[in-house]
This record gives structure tokens, sequence and C-alpha cells, in this order.
């Protein structure tokens, strides 16, 4: 009986020093499996960056809407923002534009716009996400909404 208790608490130390042993990693650099810690969270970064393109509309009266996925691709967030991407590296912003505009004709929510912009956008995070402040943007294209102002 002596026997088999020894084997089970070597075995029980084995096993808590191999789950214990990823705890004395920098939770900055050393993020991986089994253990992740989430190291984007793990220091403050007050000067982070958000650079991305999207499509806005925008309005004489300098109204400002972000069009939503399903008029640039799909509903899919991530499929508008690869189709926005891949028009921009392939000097096709200007089409994506156009189409963008003729689906926004069609939609209610931008009745009291007039114009769609492909845009990039470099904003500091907190200032954009929590604020509303938008840093410098420069627009790829820029196309009139069919119709107009309706």
């Amino acid at each position: 009986m002596t026997a088999t208790r020894l084997w089970g608490g070597l075995v029980s130390l084995v096993l808590l020093a191999t789950v214990a042993y990823p705890l004395r990693r920098d939770p900055a650099y050393g993020d991986s499996f089994p253990l992740s810690t989430y190291p984007m969270f793990a220091f403050k970064r007050p000067g982070a960056r958000v650079a991305i393109d999207y499509v806005v509309a925008t309005g004489p009266d300098g109204a400002r809407r972000h069009v939503p996925p399903d008029l640039v691709a799909n509903h899919e967030v991530m499929q508008a923002l690869m189709t926005i991407r891949r028009a921009v590296q392939s000097g096709k912003a200007s089409t994506l534009c156009a189409e963008v505009a003729a689906r926004a004709a069609r939609d209610r929510r931008f009745k009291a716009l007039d114009t769609i912009q492909v845009v990039f956008g470099d904003h500091r995070g907190l200032d954009f996400l929590v604020h509303g402040r938008r840093g410098p943007e420069r627009t790829h294209a820029r196309c009139p909404i069919p119709g107009g102002i309706r």
C-alpha cells in the first residue's frame, strides 16, 4: 500500500509542477500553449493606434455615417474589411466606391447623405473608439450617391 501512495504522490507532484510551470513566464513575452496570458492586455498602451481602410457616407451639412458591412460585401465584418483592403491595394477603390454608392442609393438609412468615400484613417485607439475623435484621414476614392439627397 505504501508503494502505491508513494507513486500517487510522485505523479501528483509532477502534474502540479507541469501545470504551475507556465506561471513563471513573462506575461508580455511568454504567450503560448498551454497558458495564454493575452499580452496585448498586459500593459497600458496609451499610444495604441488604429490604422485601417473603411467606407463612410457624408452629407452636405457635415453629417457622417460609417457604411455597414452589408453594403460593402455582405454581413460579415471581416469579409467587408478584406473587400475594402483588396480594392485599395489593387487600385480599384473607385469601383468599390461606385458599387457601395449604388447600394446606398437603395437604402433609406442613407437618404440624408450624398457622397460615399473610401478612406484610410490613422487614429489613436482610445480617442477614436471611446471619445469618437478621429485622427488624420486620406481619401482613396469619392463618389456621389445616385439620386443625391432624397
